[in-house]
């Protein structure tokens, strides 16, 4: 397995791990018909903007020229955030493929990312509900960032998303 930085040219594959995992992950959590409604050729075209604009670092998991997972990541979009904060804005790996690394592998090349560019801590939002997402980000050393939740509304439901937060490593600074 690669991991690399991803191109515009993998936004058809991310936009097919990211419809399929949200389709395999949230039944029971997120409401049937908006997980049926989700089109990868939407989400395609978005990212292929996203991965155009570089407001953010965004890397592919490449085993084989087969793309089974990405991480994007960047300063924190929240409004009380300190400048020296990451986020993950989003890790998603392709269902067949949960469970043999990827993530972790994905994981620590967004951590490399976020310690050398000077980040000192990364917060990340998920889904209160999603029990394998919250297991995986308490294996890699986030914990709830206290106290900080919001609700959001999808397929008319409301939902709860958590905040988590972790302190980043000093080892690889920029000088």
């Amino acid at each position: 397995m690669v991991i690399r930085r991803a191109t515009p040219d993998d936004s058809g594959a991310i936009a097919r791990i990211h419809v399929r995992a949200w389709q395999v992950a949230y039944p029971g959590i997120v409401p049937e018909a908006f997980l049926g409604s989700l089109s990868v050729g939407d989400r395609e075209a978005s990212w292929r903007t996203i991965l155009e604009e570089s407001k953010s670092e965004t890397y592919a998991a490449d085993e084989g020229h087969e793309i089974t997972g990405w991480i994007n990541v960047g300063r924190s979009r929240d409004p009380d955030a300190a400048s020296t904060t990451g986020e993950v804005w989003a890790i998603y790996v392709a269902p067949e493929h949960w469970g043999r690394g990827v993530g972790r592998a994905l994981w620590n090349r967004g951590e490399s990312w976020l310690e050398v560019s000077g980040f000192l801590d990364v917060t990340l939002w998920v889904l209160k509900d999603n029990e394998r997402a919250l297991g995986f980000y308490e294996s890699v050393g986030f914990a709830l960032d206290a106290g900080q939740k919001k609700e959001i509304e999808l397929g008319g439901a409301r939902l709860l998303e958590i905040r988590l937060r972790r302190r980043l490593p000093v080892a690889r600074r920029a000088p």
